[in-house]
């Protein structure tokens, strides 16, 4: 028996520190509820724990995110109804006015009335809001641009790619009241163009071009462009058999100046003038050239009075020939950058990049061609018909994409509710502790603990025994 060292008491002590380790970290993990309370306890189990639980949080987030996205879209909508309900009100008033058995002072009604729903439908684009953006005014629609301040981008579809386009040249021919010519208009489109687009629709400042898979690009044009028609007078001369027509070059420049001072057409330079008269006898017609030093350049084609009468007297009075709108110079290599983007984007992912883009549309009267609509006469109001029923269209395949969008997000969400589902149970196998499992351990180790606390006791008796030797 040995007193200086007590090797059996040391012994006891170890393996009741050892059981009181295990019953600490018992305790910790049942009043926690987890398994895995340190990096220790499971080194990888912490590690991809802790990227689970990153991912869980995300896509509750996500979550969040596409429920606002269903609340923009609805926002939004909302306000199309009502957009809606006045395209319908003035196309009734469009249909009524075109009957004769209502009086110009009737017009005059139903055009106060119509100015009163362009207003409310330009307050509605400015004012729909969703915490404090505005969303109706093409914030949140596609973007294009041009390299020509003249020519910018109006509409574009979501099938068209996003590139930089080409018109190598564009020659916009314009009726008698300025309004674009689609028969005359000529286009010549770039390689990056797909096979088969063309001119669809013109209207006073746009031209439409479409072509396969719903390719569909509308260009507006300033309304500087637009080139009213003239009153040409022709003055009769000896052409040795009949009388011929020419152009009476004093008279043009006098009604082409007069031009200029009344229509207040800013896209013609107050410095321009006529500087040459061209005849194409082949075809019967003259063309007059107004340029200016700075390259200005714009052609009326004019037809030649269809009299005749011999070489004699008396000579043929002078005739006025009404011309359609003039052709400005050429638009030639018009840069179009359509960037794909402009979009709200709503998250509906955890990570980067998951996310759904929203084309909000724009909704003005310009957007619908809507900015110089009249009802006044019953040919205003034929006219007022055929730009309201393409707006209702327009606005009502606006809302069709919204209603999908709002679908895509519906199942977005349902998904991402499987996905957290999934992930919180693998997420809960690596982390959480069973209970029952921990009590029976707990259980264990709190008894071999009293059991170690009363044997290291009874060790540290053992060298008194000693002294029993001793007497």
């Amino acid at each position: 028996m040995k007193i200086s060292y007590n090797a059996a008491a040391m012994r006891a002590s170890n393996a009741l520190n050892a059981s009181d380790n295990k019953v600490s970290q018992s305790l910790k993990r049942l009043s926690s509820g987890l398994k895995v309370t340190a990096s220790k306890d499971n080194p990888s189990g912490y590690a991809i724990g802790r990227r689970m639980n990153t991912q869980i949080t995300g896509i509750g987030t996500a979550t969040q995110s596409s429920q606002n996205g269903i609340s923009v879209i609805e926002t939004a909508d909302g306000a199309l109804t009502e957009v809606h309900e006045m395209l319908q009100r003035m196309n009734e008033l469009a249909v009524k006015g075109e009957t004769g058995t209502i009086t110009t002072t009737d017009r005059m009604t139903i055009e106060s009335e119509v100015k009163q729903l362009k207003a409310e439908i330009t307050r509605i684009s400015t004012d729909t809001q969703f915490n404090g953006q505005t969303l109706l005014d093409g914030t949140f629609d596609l973007r294009g641009y041009t390299d020509n301040n003249l020519v910018k981008v109006d509409y574009y579809a979501d099938e068209v790619m996003a590139k930089v386009y080409t018109i190598d040249q564009m020659n916009v021919v314009y009726d008698a009241e300025g309004r674009i010519d689609k028969d005359k208009t000529t286009i010549s489109l770039g390689p990056e163009f797909p096979k088969g687009v063309e001119i669809s629709e013109v209207t006073k400042t746009k031209i439409t071009l479409t072509g396969p898979l719903d390719f569909k690009l509308t260009l507006e044009l300033s309304k500087e462009n637009m080139i009213p028609g003239l009153e040409v007078p022709y003055e009769f001369v000896d052409g040795g058999v009949n009388w011929e027509p020419r152009l009476d070059e004093d008279a043009v420049k006098a009604n082409f100046t007069k031009m200029l001072q009344e229509s207040g057409n800013s896209a013609i330079p107050k410095d321009a003038e006529v500087t040459g008269i061209v005849r194409n006898d082949a075809a019967g017609t003259d063309t007059i050239v107004i340029e200016n030093a700075n390259g200005f350049r714009l052609e009326y084609v004019c037809n030649r009075p269809t009299t005749t009468a011999p070489n004699t007297d008396p000579k043929p009075d002078s005739e006025t020939v009404s011309v359609d709108g003039g052709t400005l110079k050429p638009i030639q290599d018009l840069k179009i950058d359509i960037t794909g983007i402009g979009t709200m984007d709503i998250q509906t992912g955890a990570n980067e990049g998951q996310q759904l883009a929203i084309r909000v549309p724009t909704i003005s009267l310009n957007r619908m061609d809507m900015e110089d609509m009249t009802m006044t006469t019953s040919e205003d109001c034929a006219e007022a018909n055929k730009t309201i029923r393409k707006a209702i269209l327009y606005v009502s395949d606006a809302r069709s994409r919204l209603g999908a969008y709002q679908n895509r997000l519906e199942h977005t969400i349902n998904n991402l509710a499987v996905s957290n589902e999934n992930m919180t149970a693998s997420y809960s196998r690596i982390m959480d502790v069973d209970m029952a499992d921990e009590m029976t351990e707990y259980t264990t180790e709190q008894v071999i603990s009293q059991a170690a606390v009363s044997m290291l006791a009874q060790a540290n008796e053992r060298p008194s025994q000693v002294l029993q030797l001793l007497q």
